[in-house]
């Protein structure tokens, strides 16, 4: 059952040493992050880059898997893929553009994908972005 909202999530990032932060949250385990290679960062911990598009695509399956299960469909797989663009605007560095690919399979095929369209209107990171965000189906 949903929690009455609103509903409040907290982070917390530390410093360590050259450009490194360790990320944590109170339930889960630290994770190590900073800027990406094109950034003079390292390719050994996450970028919030790279943290952006994964929240994206974790918010867009569970959002997607709460609509299956509330339509009683069922999915034997799931999968996506994302990519941003990050240019130079007039706005300033900024994402102009994110793909999300998505590959599901389905004995109801037609309706998981119909659902998995729903689950991205419904997405709560989809929609806090400032891009447009492209969904579209592996095949």
């Amino acid at each position: 059952m949903t929690a009455a909202f609103p509903h409040e999530y907290r982070s917390r990032v530390t410093w360590l040493q050259n450009r490194e932060g360790r990320i944590s949250a109170a339930r889960q385990p630290e994770i190590l992050g900073g800027p990406p290679p094109q950034f003079d960062g390292s390719d050994t911990y996450w970028s919030p880059e790279e943290l952006l598009l994964s929240s994206l695509q974790l918010c867009l399956m569970t959002t997607y898997l709460a609509l299956l299960t509330k339509a009683d469909v069922t999915i034997d797989s799931y999968e996506s893929e994302a990519l941003g663009i990050l240019e130079k605007t007039k706005e300033g560095i900024r994402f102009t553009r994110i793909e999300v690919a998505v590959s599901i399979k389905s004995e109801n095929q037609e309706k998981a994908e119909e659902l998995l369209l729903k689950a991205k209107k419904y997405c709560i990171i989809s929609n806090a972005l400032n891009v447009p965000v492209d969904l579209s189906l592996l095949n």
